[in-house]
């Protein structure tokens, strides 16, 4: 091609035939554009052909870690319940309320010591996730994450220092009685615990605490399954 325009030129100026010569030139130069426009375009695509890879692969990577993290708060929450439980049940049963209900029924978790673990890996995995994305809404909705996530970080970090503070003592004081429990203690084996109305106070605070935390993971698991149900639609509609 670049062979036959020269040719074409060389022929015009040996012709001396200037206004033809001026014609082709400008033609030569407007395919030259023409091509440098196609070039950029093509160029464009493919860039954005691999943007649209990339934030489609970060928001599955998304996905999955919200799907976790909703699996593993739903478990923090399943835990506090069971604990909220506990302690209203020793409670009353310190109050005298509804003994023959009550005084038989199981232990499932430590009423003394308590510590909960938290993580998410949304948070953890993506820590540029924000900046990457170009989808305002879920920019948005990712921000809201994160400060939802904060609340439950400041909540659990509280539940536990509690626990630390007023658990640790308690098991100190019942360590003799503690260690003669049966293996599948029931509540009216903690009779020792709950005839001391200052420890019954500290199961009541542990519960109150508890809640707090609670809530928060409450709160969390809305924006959490906000932010999935908004992942899965925009890869229904990408991909």
């Amino acid at each position: 091609m670049i062979s036959f325009l020269r040719k074409i030129r060389q022929k015009l100026l040996a012709q001396n035939k200037l206004t033809r010569y001026l014609v082709y030139a400008l033609g030569e130069i407007l395919l030259v554009v023409i091509g440098i426009l196609i070039a950029l375009q093509v160029s464009n695509w493919n860039e954005n052909r691999k943007a649209n890879i990339k934030q489609t692969e970060l928001i599955r990577q998304l996905l999955n870690d919200a799907k976790a993290d909703s699996v593993f708060f739903e478990s923090r929450i399943m835990l506090q319940q069971i604990r909220d439980t506990l302690f209203n049940n020793l409670v009353n049963l310190s109050n005298g309320q509804f003994v023959d209900s009550i005084s038989n029924l199981k232990i499932n978790a430590d009423p003394f010591f308590f510590r909960l673990a938290f993580q998410s890996n949304l948070i953890a995995n993506n820590p540029n996730a924000y900046d990457l994305l170009s989808h305002e809404n879920l920019k948005n909705k990712l921000r809201e994450y994160k400060k939802r996530y904060d609340y439950v970080v400041n909540a659990i970090e509280l539940n536990n220092r509690i626990c630390e503070e007023y658990g640790v003592p308690l098991q100190i004081k019942y360590y003799d009685n503690i260690l003669k429990l049966p293996e599948n203690p029931s509540i009216k084996d903690l009779g020792f615990a709950i005839e001391d109305r200052e420890t019954v106070a500290k199961f009541d605070v542990f519960k109150n605490y508890g809640i707090n935390y609670l809530v928060q993971c409450q709160e969390f698991l809305i924006v959490n399954h906000e932010l999935i149900a908004m992942l899965e639609s925009y890869l229904i509609e990408n991909e």
